[in-house]
């Protein structure tokens, strides 16, 4: 497996959701984090006005669908707050997990406002050192939720002063709730120590900086893919399943870092996509499903893409000088004369037990009902399989395939 690099531009986020459920409504002034469910609706002083939120059990991205709870309020005309645990450890019988800056990068793509949090209670798994029910401040959270909700600029500005400002402060507060939690439940967690000594990482003189929080995290992520450092690698040779890092660019400001699980050319197309299977069963759950399709939401709003290799100009001393200039004074006409553009798409790739294949979308309504036919979907299945075609009929960029497993 490879870890391919890759450029983009977004100008706006255009997205409808269709797998939507009916969301539960809190009232703030008795909302608390950790006895709701894990998204809904937050009403402030009236019916009409709300926030949208959803929580994290973890802060990795891969456990428990985080993105398929955000996905849940995406269609809602408020601000969608998420609550993320700015870190977990679960002893040391357990995992120990921390956010990362390519979280931070999806969130503020996407105008999410994020609420780092720590949590403060626990139980013991009996015969392990590992905690288990973990739970968060809720105070400290609600009063982030209400700061939000006063506040008049983008989830992008939110998140990058809440991280400056309050990164170093919940931190903390998580690893002195973690050796309070060792100390009174007599369980084994990571030291203290050790937990500063990542905190460290992310300092300059004792303050916490966001570039160095970036740097550190981003070599973390791509040592998780199995590489150290984005590996030349030439297009026509991409096969299903290697990794892809995206930096993008858009008109806020800054270079935003994404990743997606598999990236391959075909028919000279580069296909970004997401996969998700059931090995055992028809089709994956829908939470499964709605994870891959809120993270192709950002890859189905690219404007543009290339990649990192330089074509179509002679280059001499003159030419560079004179593109540097222009690149100075305008980066997206200099991509434009640069890079070479690439023709993509974007698909998410649902495998079962199944009998054929279907893409969507498809306007054929006796195809959609054949294949469902053929499978012997129930009410259920069959009604999953119309929203689909309604998600991707309505987001022009999106493409799904429903086939058999291998």
């Amino acid at each position: 497996m490879t870890l391919i690099s890759f450029n983009g531009f977004i100008r706006d986020i255009i997205y409808t959701p269709y797998l939507t459920p009916k969301l539960k409504t809190y009232d703030i002034n008795n909302f608390n984090i950790n006895s709701a469910n894990t998204f809904g609706k937050i009403s402030l002083d009236s019916a009409d006005n709300y926030i949208a939120f959803s929580k994290w059990v973890s802060p990795k991205r891969t456990r428990s669908y985080p993105f398929a709870r955000i996905y849940n309020t995406y269609h809602l005309n408020s601000k969608s707050v998420t609550v993320i645990p700015i870190m977990k450890d679960e002893g040391m019988d357990g995992d120990n997990d921390r956010i990362n800056f390519i979280t931070l990068s999806w969130m503020n793509l996407l105008n999410v406002y994020i609420v780092l949090a720590w949590y403060e209670q626990a139980e013991v798994v009996p015969n392990k050192n590992k905690i288990t029910t973990q739970k968060f401040n809720s105070d400290h959270v609600k009063q982030k939720i209400l700061e939000i909700s006063n506040y008049h600029s983008t989830a992008l500005h939110w998140n990058t002063t809440h991280f400056e400002k309050d990164f170093q402060t919940v931190f903390l507060n998580a690893v002195n709730s973690y050796e309070q939690i060792a100390t009174t439940k007599n369980v084994q967690l990571r030291s203290r120590e050790k937990h500063l000594q990542v905190l460290q990482q992310f300092q300059k003189n004792d303050v916490f900086y966001l570039d160095k929080f970036r740097d550190y995290t981003l070599k973390k992520s791509q040592k998780a893919a199995h590489r150290e450092s984005v590996t030349t690698h030439q297009l026509e040779h991409l096969t299903d399943g290697d990794k892809g890092i995206f930096y993008i660019s858009n008109y806020l400001g800054g270079i935003y870092h994404l990743t997606a699980d598999e990236v391959y050319k075909q028919n000279n197309v580069l296909v970004i996509q997401e996969s998700k299977n059931n090995s055992k069963g028809k089709l994956p759950s829908k939470n499964d499903i709605k994870d891959g399709l809120f993270k192709l939401i950002l890859f189905s709003n690219l404007d543009c893409l290339y990649s990192n290799k330089l074509g179509y100009l002679p280059f001499n001393n003159v030419t560079i000088r004179f593109w540097t200039l222009l690149i100075d004074m305008n980066p997206l006409v200099g991509i434009l004369f640069l890079h070479k553009f690439l023709e993509f798409k974007i698909c998410l790739k649902i495998t079962g037990e199944l009998q054929g294949n279907l893409d969507l979308p498809n306007s054929d309504n006796n195809v959609l009902n054949t294949f469902c036919q053929n499978n012997g979907f129930s009410k259920t299945q069959r009604k999953l399989i119309e929203l689909l075609n309604q998600e991707a009929t309505n987001n022009h960029k999106l493409n799904i395939i429903i086939t058999k497993n291998g």
